[in-house]
């Protein structure tokens, strides 16, 4: 399942460090979320960007188009039951790159995870609690996280 959506004002960030930071969240998600599975199933993953016209958003109060500050915000949607410190180190590391990549201040970028229960998630129109029913009683089990 997981998905990474990372809202920006257009035109304010260069193409080539966009796609060099989702190339590399992607890999680092998967690290964070498979730490046992080999291969890692990143095929599993999408991250795209949400783009916003600058005219449209404002930080602090101030018009991006009009000097205000970028202040990236991403969401993290995950099937339910992941241990709160791996969303955390997955939630640092993201931040940590978006602000290796896009040059923004750490303090303006926000982000949040949205958990999602295997029931209300579709993989190829099953749900997921039956799609990966086999995952899911495994990190139940404690034998590894590999659901999502």
């Amino acid at each position: 399942m997981p998905i990474m959506q990372l809202h920006l004002p257009e035109g304010v960030c260069e193409d080539a460090a966009v796609a060099k930071l989702l190339i590399e969240a992607s890999e680092f998600y998967c690290d964070v979320f498979y730490p046992q599975v080999s291969p890692r199933p990143i095929e599993r993953l999408r991250a795209f960007v949400v783009p916003t016209p600058a005219h449209l958003w404002a930080t602090g109060g101030q018009l991006v188009s009009e000097g205000g500050a970028l202040a990236p915000y991403f969401t993290v949607l995950a099937l339910t039951g992941r241990p709160p410190e791996q969303l955390a180190a997955l939630m640092d590391g993201l931040t940590s790159m978006i602000v290796t990549h896009l040059g923004c201040e750490r303090k303006a970028v926000r982000g949040q995870v949205i958990e999602i229960e295997p029931q209300n998630w579709f993989i190829a129109g099953v749900p997921a609690a039956q799609a990966r029913a086999n995952e899911a009683a495994q990190r139940s089990a404690g034998f590894g996280r590999t659901a999502n």
